[in-house]
């Protein structure tokens, strides 16, 4: 076994389900802490809700639960231009969220799509309560079998208790979990949560709740699937006893990614598109997995030069998260499950902020994974190690806060667009539209629009124009200058002018909206706005 990666977890007496449960003051802290997240959070999408400051990604996840909760029970996805100049397919085959059944339950208790983001919030708020449980079960297992760690050293606090508070404060100021839960809508916060749950459960011994949270996991879809196999990893490292289960999380982890594959789910992944560079230029456009992986292992220089490229995203990731889990099992195995796949993929938003969602995991694992490193150095009978502990502790709670610091407040600036004029007037358009139009809207605030079976995203990418289906005898067009626009307000309002001179009614326009209704001649098919340097 590697010490250096096995041993800082190896609970040797991991906390027993049966045991009464220590560190009450910890805990309550706790739940405070993460209920006044979850309020923050909370009040800030209700300002993105209200603003209509939610994209492509909320819209996708808003179409598929309106229409389910109305009993469209196989949604068509209409909003990814695949396929251009295509749109969609059935929402089940994007990525087998097939939690999104059940999640539309929530439209008879509250009928608006606000829920999902009220979700996300209490997922996140979750995830940051569990992970700091986790640590506090490490805490009280590290004093349980060592007098050193029991030993106070402030008032009545001890230095694992103090470890436990300043993971929360960690786990509290982390940047990139909240330009996850800023962004639009995602399930990753929800698979985080059942993720850190099961985890929690197989570390303590409760092997059979587990499974309910595995299962939870599998539903969120075929993204998710690969962190159970990340778990597994870091379970098959750190823990003799869980070996044969971390092996069977792995494999299970596997098989439900390949399965989800090969009944055509998992189109949105787009391995060939965003991997299939690995498997070098005369693989075709769309290399198969074992293509890509074959060519990576021959070709190492490939994945390395794009490590090399996006080393300070990944360091940030994990700094912002204590770094020194790496090194732990639990940290590991995410680690390099998750951020492996991020930093390997060709399109470079997913080594930056704006894709913090598709890393949650990490953030929290890795966290749970640096205490636990921590605490068994800080074991050492010698006090240089101790006090390098001691050091290294608090530079890491610095690094969190100056990361926290730089970072949170640019979420705002990057997701903060629609004025309140803007909103105002986008809010009056959206109560006026027909139950049967067509809907096409400007991609920056089409999120709340999407709550119909026909809706698409007005890009225009580098006013190159888009050619959109046409389905019913009603469109409406939403189009802004505000929101975060693919489009230029040049490229917008030349679509205007163009849509005008060619039949389209301007209903009204201000604050940088225009509403204009369109009733396209009987046989009509297809919309082409051509560029704007055309129009």
């Amino acid at each position: 076994m590697d010490a250096g990666v096995a041993v800082p977890e190896v609970p040797a007496g991991a906390v027993d389900a049966d045991r009464p449960r220590p560190h009450r003051r910890l805990r309550t802290i706790g739940v405070a802490v993460a209920g006044l997240q979850a309020l923050g959070l909370l009040m800030v999408s209700a300002h993105l809700y209200a603003h209509f400051d939610l994209t492509t990604d909320f819209a996708i996840f808003n179409q598929a639960w309106t229409l389910i909760a109305h009993g469209h029970l196989d949604p068509y996805s209409t909003l990814n231009p695949y396929n251009y100049p295509h749109y969609g397919y059935p929402f089940w085959s994007d990525h087998f969220e097939l939690i999104m059944w059940p999640m539309a339950l929530l439209w008879f208790l509250y009928p608006h799509s606000i829920d999902l983001l009220v979700v996300q919030d209490l997922a996140t708020a979750g995830c940051t309560l569990v992970a700091y449980l986790f640590v506090v079960d490490i805490v009280a297992d590290q004093q349980a079998r060592t007098r050193r760690l029991d030993h106070a050293v402030v008032g009545t606090w001890k230095p694992g208790d103090l470890a436990a508070v300043g993971a929360l404060v960690v786990l509290v100021v982390n940047p990139w979990v909240y330009w996850a839960a800023t962004f639009d809508f995602h399930l990753e916060a929800v698979a985080t949560l059942f993720l850190l749950l099961a985890a929690r459960d197989l570390w303590t011994g409760r092997r059979r709740r587990a499974i309910w949270w595995i299962v939870g996991v599998l539903l969120c879809g075929n993204v998710a699937a690969t962190y159970l196999a990340g778990l597994g990893i870091g379970l098959v490292i750190a823990r003799r006893d869980l070996r044969w289960t971390g092996a069977g999380l792995v494999g299970l982890g596997i098989a439900w990614s390949l399965g989800v594959t090969a009944v055509g789910g998992g189109v949105g992944t787009i391995i060939g598109g965003n991997y299939g560079y690995l498997a070098g230029p005369n693989a075709g456009p769309d290399p198969s997995i074992v293509a890509i992986g074959t060519g990576a292992l021959l070709h190492p220089t490939r994945p390395w030069r794009m490590i090399q490229g996006r080393w300070l995203w990944t360091y940030r990731m994990l700094a912002s998260s204590g770094l020194v889990g790496v090194v732990s099992g639990l940290g590991f195995g995410i680690a390099a499950v998750v951020l492996g796949a991020n930093t390997l993929n060709a399109a470079a938003v997913f080594s930056g902020p704006i894709s913090s969602f598709q890393a949650l995991p990490v953030y929290f694992f890795v966290l749970v994974g640096s205490v636990a490193v921590l605490l068994w150095l800080y074991r050492s009978s010698r006090a240089v190690v101790r006090w390098t502990v001691l050091a290294v502790a608090a530079a890491i709670l610095v690094q969190a806060l100056v990361l926290s610091a730089v970072w949170v407040p640019r979420a705002r600036t990057e997701f903060f667009v629609v004025g309140g004029a803007a909103a105002s007037r986008l809010a009056t358009v959206q109560a006026g539209i027909p139950a049967g139009a067509e809907v096409i809207a400007s991609q920056g605030v089409v999120g709340r629009f999407a709550n119909r079976v026909s809706i698409y995203p007005f890009l225009d990418l580098g006013d190159g124009g888009q050619t959109i289906p046409v389905d019913a005898s009603t469109v409406v067009f939403v189009l802004t200058t505000s929101g975060i626009e693919y489009a230029t307000p040049t490229g917008t309002r030349a679509a205007v002018d163009y849509l005008v001179h060619h039949g389209a009614h301007l209903v009204s326009r201000g604050a940088g909206v225009y509403e204009l209704v369109w009733h396209p001649t009987p046989g009509t098919r297809w919309l082409i706005i051509p560029p704007a340097s055309a129009s």
